[in-house]
């Protein structure tokens, strides 16, 4: 945990990025030399294509991806990976133990830990009922539990981890709005922005996400601005 964070800075460099989100999609992710800045209890609209770099923000924030030339910064200080995942949550990913024979650990088996390190709550039963978990499915992975109720979880076990920056997957406008919606997950995102949470949101629309975010990080790059009819190789067939 970092004991004092008020701004986060990353920069990118261009390069590809393999990804696998919490959808078990697999595919690329690309980046250009760029500057993002986020600030303590704000909520962030990251706008892309889908491959334009929003997966990455999520990814290089919570380092579930290896760095290269990438860098990040807490109030201005460059800080290692090992900061960056005691300060970044990565919505939606399933959690495992053991090194050789990975098994995925129960949401419960998350939380218990989670709780006896930072000691959050003084029971399991404050958590559940402030994320709205079903304590029967408690028992399940996140991977396996209920498709709306995994969000919900994982945020309930980022947040019993004392973790500040909780990134969420790219998503297309359609999921995001079944995830956000039908998880009801967004319920949760004042009280997060209060105690002083960064929520960082990459999706394909600006639509998506105006009137409740705080700030909408657009993102391009000339890949995404290439028009096929403009080729004289292509207009050579036309």
């Amino acid at each position: 945990m970092v004991a004092v964070l008020e701004k986060v800075r990353l920069e990118t460099k261009e390069r590809f990025l393999d990804i696998r989100n919490p959808f078990d999609e697999r595919g690329w992710d690309y980046t250009v030399d760029n500057v993002f800045s986020f600030e303590r209890g704000k909520i962030y609209g990251v706008v892309c294509e889908y491959g334009g770099g929003g997966e990455a923000i999520s990814l290089l924030l919570t380092n579930e991806t290896p760095r290269e030339e990438e860098k990040v910064y807490f109030d201005d200080v460059e800080v290692d990976a090992g900061t960056v995942q005691r300060a970044g949550w990565y919505v939606g990913k399933p959690l495992y133990s053991g090194k050789l024979l990975k098994r995925e650990k129960s949401i419960r088996k998350a939380l218990d830990y989670a709780l006896k390190k930072y000691h959050k709550y003084e029971s399991i039963d404050g958590i559940i009922e402030d994320f709205g978990l079903t304590p029967g499915r408690l028992h399940y992975g996140i991977s396996t539990n209920c498709f709306w109720e995994k969000w919900r979880a994982s945020l309930a076990i980022g947040y019993a981890s004392n973790k500040i920056i909780f990134c969420f997957p790219w998503m297309n406008t359609l999921t995001f709005y079944d995830c956000l919606y039908n998880s009801a997950v967004f319920r949760l995102f004042k009280r997060l922005k209060k105690e002083g949470a960064i929520i960082i949101l990459p999706t394909s629309r600006k639509e998506n996400v105006e009137g409740f975010v705080d700030e909408v990080i657009q993102i391009g790059g000339r890949r995404f601005e290439q028009v096929i009819s403009d080729s004289e190789y292509f207009k050579q067939y036309f």
